[in-house]
């Protein structure tokens, strides 16, 4: 009989990536060869391949986006739009900044309710664990 146990880094990026690729509904063909002449755009692309990006190159792309520059996670559709993250401390700091956000919209205190955790009747406190939870 399996045993439920907790996915793999891997297996939850071999997910998320699957429910990214569902999500196209189109693709362009690049059929043409280009060069690039920019020599600091080259480099880019060349630290890009390197996995060896820095800020500079960052705000470089920026330069490069069509349209509204940067995008307020404050008004629709963007309020209310899924994030997908990889990691916990992620999650959990969207999530409080969240709730901080929507109790400051309805004019309420927030309350935050912390539960103590349980593997097999035992209490999870072992620092390392806890951080994960």
């Amino acid at each position: 009989k399996k045993l439920n146990k907790l996915p793999s880094e891997k297996e939850i990026q071999q997910r998320v990536a699957r429910s990214l690729i569902l999500q196209i509904n189109c693709v362009v063909k690049l059929t043409q060869q280009m060069r690039t002449e920019d020599l600091r755009y080259l480099r880019l692309l060349e630290r890009l391949r390197e996995g060896q990006c820095n800020f500079e190159d960052y705000e470089l792309l920026l330069t490069r986006v069509v349209g509204q520059p940067t995008v307020s996670l404050r008004v629709p559709p963007w309020n209310q739009a899924p994030m997908l993250v990889l990691r916990n401390e992620i999650r959990t700091q969207l999530n409080h900044r969240s709730a901080i956000h929507k109790a400051v919209e309805v004019g309420t205190n927030l309350m935050v309710c912390v539960a103590q955790d349980f593997c097999k009747g035992t209490a999870v406190e072992e620092p390392a664990l806890v951080k994960k939870l």
